[in-house]
């Protein structure tokens, strides 16, 4: 774990050259015992990022970049229904909806869609789409889209994207369980997001991501930006500000880091642990995992596990991944084990690849 220090003129907790808003909150932080050197549990699929959720039917719901999913159709976007468990390594899935039913691209040609995040509540299901540029390195417009069949069939806003101009455009939900059954509000949701680029823009045409932003939107309006209300401050308080204006909007968590040069705030997922009463947010960099957690959904955030696999090329026995997620549905009862979804590309010169669903152990707590 990282030393920290109290800077009184702020308010904010600095770590390294981490800048976190402070507040109150469970006074036991979440630590890393061990996290697998790769995955484990394999879904038979194609494709990457599969950011998922735990609906009321008791399945996971997870959408893929640029693959079949667990079909047979390729698309640069797929939503998929998952059963089983990494514990029992009996996953399996079917693909649900492709490409032009989940989402339109609203930047221009070159431009893909890519999945970013997903929420069940209440029965529903909600993906957030990303416009991606043709070398993934800059994300200039995102929406948000709603099923009522449990991923069948999908409805947004087709006259304009929800974020536009790289401000928010890499969106993902707090996880708070199986049909987000431990949000802390019933009155709201909470999403996460990242400016410019979904990770380190290496030509630099966006700028890279080192500002974490969230905000809440009303659970009957997700889909209207205009409801949403951003973080906008309070450091050191546990009751914090919020803005609906979103140039307002303030970082709940600021890391410059680099890791091989790269920007370590990446798109992945947090997710809330009840039993702990503390907040997981899983990133990565190219080569590493860059893990921190929280008591709460705005801080303060803390490095706990930054794990350095090498540059490439990787060995079959130990290889990281982007993309990484923590489906609550895959949380043991004691939360002592999660399993971490994360993705290798057979495009990189990694030399091994983790193109689909797969998921390896980590246990909490201390070694």
């Amino acid at each position: 774990m990282v030393n920290a220090r109290l800077v009184a003129a702020s308010g904010a907790l600095i770590v390294g050259s981490l800048v976190l808003g402070g507040c109150t909150g469970s006074p036991t932080p979440l630590t890393v015992a061990h996290i697998d050197n790769a995955p484990s549990a394999i879904g038979i699929s194609d494709g990457d990022l599969w950011p998922n959720c735990w609906s009321d039917d008791d399945a996971l719901y997870t959408a893929n970049g640029d693959g079949a999913g667990f079909g047979d159709e390729f698309s640069d976007i797929v939503m998929n229904r998952v059963t089983g468990t990494p514990t029992n390594n009996d996953l399996d899935g079917e693909a649900l909806a492709y490409g032009d039913d989940l989402g339109q691209v609203w930047s221009g040609e070159g431009f893909t869609r890519k999945p970013t995040g997903m929420l069940c509540i209440d029965g529903a299901l909600y993906l957030a789409v990303q416009d991606l540029g043709p070398d993934f390195n800059e994300a200039p417009a995102s929406t948000i889209a709603r099923s009522d069949d449990h991923g069948n069939t999908w409805e947004w806003n087709d006259t304009a994207p929800m974020f536009d101009n790289g401000v928010f455009t890499t969106i993902w939900f707090a996880d708070y369980g199986k049909d987000a059954q431990h949000r802390p509000d019933d009155a709201y949701v909470y999403a996460y997001g990242l400016d410019g680029n979904w990770r380190d823009s290496y030509t630099d045409i966006a700028p890279d991501p080192t500002e974490l932003f969230l905000a809440r939107a009303p659970v009957d309006s997700i889909q209207d930006a205009a409801t949403w209300q951003f973080y906008a401050g309070n450091p050191g308080d546990p009751t914090p500000a919020w803005t609906t204006d979103i140039v307002q909007k303030q970082p709940v968590l600021i890391d410059d880091r680099r890791a091989h040069g790269m920007s370590v705030l990446s798109q992945g997922g947090v997710t809330y642990l009840p039993k702990h009463d503390r907040y997981l947010y899983t990133s990565w960099t190219e080569f590493t995992f860059e893990f921190y957690e929280a008591p709460q959904p705005w801080g303060p955030w803390q490095s706990i596990l930054s794990e350095d696999f090498g540059e490439y090329p990787w060995t079959g026995e130990r290889i990281g991944g982007y993309g990484t997620t923590v489906p609550s549905k895959y949380v043991s009862d004691d939360e002592s084990i999660v399993w971490v979804q994360s993705n290798v590309c057979p495009c990189a010169p990694a030399g091994v690849t983790s193109y689909w669903f797969g998921l390896r152990e980590m246990r909490l707590g201390d070694e």
